[in-house]
C-alpha cells in the first residue's frame, strides 16, 4: 500500500492548504450508515524546537471523549507515514473494556484517531495538488464551501474507493469531505480558521464557529445539549467555603469566536444561596458596565423554570458585535448553583457576520434551555 501512495500518488511536501500557523483548526462530523457518529476538532499548537509540528485532536462518541496527539515533520521523508501518533488520553466515559463487542469497540472514542491520519495524510499527495488543477464541482458543503476538487483512492478493501472533496480553504488538511463509494460514511468539515495566539488579525474572514449536530453530553454533575464539536474541558476553582469545578470550551478564530462555560459550586444551602444572588446581582447590573456598550435583550432570552434566571445581552464594541446568553440554576435541595454563560462576537467587517450573529441567539438560547443538573 506504501508503494502505490508513493508511485501512484506521487508523494511531495508542497501542501494544499493555507501554510501552516500555530492556532489553526479545522473540525469534522462523521455520519455513518448504521446511525453512528463521531465528532473530532484538530488544533496545530506550534513548532517544537526540532521543528516539527505539535497536533492535538479531540474525539466524541456516544461512548466518551479522548485527546489524542501527532508529530508532524516537515523533513520527513517521503516514504513514511506523516504525521506520527503519540499519547492518547480518555477524557470522558468508562475505560475501555477487553470483553466488549467489536461494535461497542469500533465507537470507543479511541478508536477512532484514525480518522485524523486520513484526513492530514492527504495533503502530502501529488495527486492531490494535480487534482486541484483539475475542473471543481459544484457542492453544499459548511462554511460557504460550494466548489470542490474530487480525488478517489483505494480504500481498505479491494472493492472500496476513498473520495476526497478537495478545497484549498480548509485548513490544515484541504480536505472538505472524505467519503467511502462516492458518498458512504461521510466524514464532512464543519469549521475552520485561524486563532492566533499573538492576538493577530488574519489574512481574511475565513474562520467558523460550528453550530451544527447537537448532541446531549452527560457529564459528571450535569447534562447539557451542544454541538458535537464542542469539547468542555474542566478545572477545579479555589473559592472561599465553595468546591468549585468549571467547565470551559472556545471556539472560533480571531474575527468569529464562541466561548461555553459551566461553573458549578457546591456547598451548603446558606453558601450557595448568597453565591447564586451574587451571580444574579452581576448580571442584572452588567448593562451599567462601562467596559463598551452593552445592552440587555428582552428577545432571545432562554426560558427556564423554578427559581433559575435567563438572561440575554447584546455587546456593541467599536470593531466587533456580540451576544451573550447565561443561565443561573439551583438544586432543589441547595447544595449545588450553577452558571452556564455562552459569548459570541463577531468582527464588524465579517461579512457573515449578520448570519452568524442570528445562529448565535437561536443556539445559544437552546443550550442554555437544555441544562439539567445529574
Amino acid at each position: 500500500m506504501l508503494d502505490w501512495f508513493k508511485k501512484g500518488l506521487g508523494l511531495q511536501h508542497q501542501p494544499i492548504h493555507p501554510p501552516w500557523r500555530a492556532g489553526q483548526y479545522v473540525s469534522y462530523f462523521l455520519t455513518r450508515e448504521d446511525g453512528t457518529w463521531t465528532a473530532m476538532a484538530i488544533r496545530l499548537h506550534g513548532q517544537m524546537e526540532d521543528g516539527s509540528w505539535a497536533l492535538s485532536a479531540d474525539f466524541k462518541t456516544q461512548l466518551g471523549e479522548c485527546t489524542a496527539w501527532f508529530r508532524s515533520d516537515p523533513r520527513a521523508s517521503l516514504d513514511t507515514f506523516d504525521p506520527m501518533p503519540g499519547r492518547v488520553e480518555r477524557i470522558r466515559g468508562a475505560p475501555m473494556s477487553g470483553n466488549a463487542d467489536v461494535s461497542t469497540l469500533v465507537q470507543r472514542p479511541e478508536m477512532q484517531t484514525s480518522m485524523a491520519m486520513n484526513l492530514l495524510m492527504v495533503r502530502r499527495w501529488g495527486a492531490a495538488k494535480e487534482a486541484l488543477g483539475g475542473a471543481a464541482r459544484e457542492v453544499g458543503y459548511p462554511c460557504g464551501i460550494d466548489r470542490a476538487y474530487q480525488l478517489v483512492t483505494p480504500g481498505p478493501g479491494a472493492e472500496v474507493r476513498k473520495h476526497h472533496d478537495l478545497n484549498p480553504r480548509v485548513m490544515l488538511t484541504g480536505v472538505a469531505c472524505l467519503s467511502i463509494d462516492g458518498g458512504k460514511n461521510p466524514i464532512t468539515v464543519t469549521s475552520f480558521g485561524w486563532s492566533d495566539p499573538n492576538g493577530g488579525m488574519p489574512d481574511s474572514y475565513d474562520d467558523f464557529v460550528d453550530f451544527s449536530h447537537p448532541k446531549r453530553v452527560d457529564h459528571e454533575a450535569f447534562s447539557l445539549t451542544y454541538p458535537a464539536t464542542w469539547f468542555l474541558r474542566s478545572e477545579e476553582i479555589e473559592e472561599p467555603g465553595l468546591r468549585t469545578v468549571k467547565h470551559f470550551a472556545q471556539l472560533g478564530g480571531n474575527t468569529c469566536a464562541t466561548t461555553l462555560s459551566v461553573t458549578l459550586s457546591h456547598g451548603n444551602a446558606a453558601q450557595v444561596a448568597a453565591e447564586r444572588d451574587g451571580i444574579v446581582n452581576k448580571l442584572e447590573a452588567l448593562p451599567k458596565s462601562k467596559e463598551g456598550d452593552v445592552r440587555r435583550r428582552t428577545a432571545d432570552v432562554p426560558v427556564v423554570s423554578g427559581d433559575a434566571a435567563g438572561f440575554a445581552f447584546d455587546f456593541i464594541g467599536p470593531e466587533i458585535d456580540g451576544f451573550s446568553a447565561n443561565g443561573v440554576f439551583r438544586t432543589d435541595a441547595g447544595d449545588r448553583v450553577a452558571q452556564l454563560s455562552l459569548f459570541g462576537c463577531v468582527a464588524r467587517a465579517n461579512p457573515r457576520r449578520d448570519q452568524t450573529l442570528a445562529e448565535m441567539r437561536a443556539v445559544f438560547r437552546e443550550i442554555v434551555e437544555s441544562f439539567q443538573f445529574t
